[in-house]
């Protein structure tokens, strides 16, 4: 169970809808990094444009980071690549020996050709995801990243309905990875084990809406990589019935199919390597996970 959920979580407290300032969210990687469940902690994920910052709050905190257990960050890179790279390397240059490793990048692209160009300018030395348009086209895209040996991105949300991608579309993205043999991560719209409606930001008046569960995630790329079945994947997907989708000691239950946490763990190796989520605790609150695995 603890391989089917490790590093899950990449924290992105930064961004919508949490938008915590720079020396807050630091405070809060920090204390979940001392955690019981830490284990289940992937990167810190910051805009390339706040590199700056964030050194600046990580000296004005006074952490301690032992080089031997550093934190591992990922830059969101803006669309102009040598000055993004610039940051990055004045950056690791300032902070590789102090416990603070850069070593994953970020970056939206729209066509095969501008993927290209991009994977040439970043060094393979970063492990680069490279987030698809929501409409596609996946196929050429995401063959194309699994060409350039990068991983893929995935937008599964947002602090609007319309931010969303629909389950068909959705579907499509993770038919192109496993297919392909690409791993991805997924970002937005992914604080909840189980698809479900639920308030879209934490303001009192939040707008509702139907939010992917990220079990079901895992469960329909792990049903993909088994059979390739992209009409029961899709079904995992939209599936809103939360006693439809049942965990036991041995892994997860739906319908008449079961997943083994071996096999979770390898559609996570495999194929799903994280999500990213302003929230920490609450993916792993709800998750409910028992005190022998936490």
């Amino acid at each position: 169970m603890r391989a089917a959920f490790a590093g899950l979580v990449d924290y992105a407290g930064l961004f919508p809808p949490a938008s915590l300032g720079m020396a807050e969210a630091v405070r809060e990687y920090d204390r979940e990094r001392r955690g019981a469940d830490r284990w289940m902690l992937g990167r810190f994920i910051v805009a390339a444009s706040r590199l700056e910052e964030l050194g600046t709050a990580l000296e004005s905190e006074g952490l301690e980071i032992p080089r031997h257990d550093p934190w591992r960050i990922s830059a969101v890179m803006g669309v102009h690549v040598p000055d993004e790279l610039s940051r990055l390397n004045a950056f690791r240059a300032r902070w590789d020996s102090r416990g603070v490793t850069l070593d994953a990048i970020e970056y939206k692209v729209s066509s095969v050709g501008q993927l290209l160009t991009v994977a040439e300018q970043i060094p393979t030395a970063y492990q680069r995801y490279f987030e698809v348009p929501r409409e596609g086209p996946f196929g050429p895209l995401v063959a194309a990243i699994h060409r350039v040996g990068a991983e893929a991105k995935v937008r599964t949300g947002g602090t609007t309905p319309d931010l969303f991608p629909a389950p068909e579309q959705l579907t499509a993205f993770l038919i192109a990875a496993t297919s392909h043999g690409t791993r991805f991560k997924a970002t937005a719209g992914l604080h909840h084990p189980l698809r479900g409606r639920y308030p879209l930001t934490y303001l009192p008046d939040a707008e509702s809406g139907w939010m992917y569960g990220f079990v079901n995630l895992l469960l329909a790329t792990t049903l993909l990589l088994r059979s390739g079945d992209g009409e029961r994947a899709q079904a995992i997907l939209e599936e809103q019935d939360a006693s439809a989708i049942v965990r036991d000691a041995d892994g997860y239950r739906w319908g008449d199919h079961h997943f083994a946490w071996a096999e979770l763990a390898s559609a996570r190796q495999r194929a799903f390597t994280s999500f990213g989520s302003c929230s920490f605790r609450e993916p792993v609150d709800e998750l409910g996970l028992p005190e022998s695995v936490a």
